[in-house]
């Protein structure tokens, strides 16, 4: 019997090793822009928050509007998109793609903020 367990112990680690590089799997993730996080947006106050705060807080906006009535519209564009596949015995695989986008706008007027909202 000895001879038997021996061989059951020398079947079963000859399976994991197997089955490990029969497992492959990769994930990949890209941000880019600023994403203003829930935090940080609940501090900036219509009428007491300065466009320098904002600047200093937040960086250089993705896109900045003027009008003609001395009102400036600062946009904080944000996107995340994470792959990830993966196959076993690189015969069954499969993949999945999800994308996050959120953009922040805020609207000064004479360097304070006036209006700021999110979608």
């Amino acid at each position: 019997m000895p001879h038997a367990r021996t061989a059951a112990v020398v079947i079963a680690a000859a399976s994991f090793t197997l089955l490990g590089g029969c497992i492959y799997g990769s994930s990949t993730s890209k941000e880019s822009g600023t994403r203003v996080g829930t935090r940080t947006f609940e501090r900036i106050v219509p009428g007491e928050t300065t466009k320098n705060w904002v600047a200093t807080t937040l960086g250089e906006p993705s896109r900045r509007s003027s009008y003609e009535d001395g009102r400036e519209l600062w946009v904080y564009s944000y996107s995340k998109l994470e792959k990830s596949k993966g196959s076993f015995l690189i015969i069954i695989g499969g993949s999945d793609e999800s994308s996050t986008s959120e953009t922040t706008y805020i609207e000064f007027q004479d360097g304070v903020v006036t209006e700021a909202w999110k979608e």
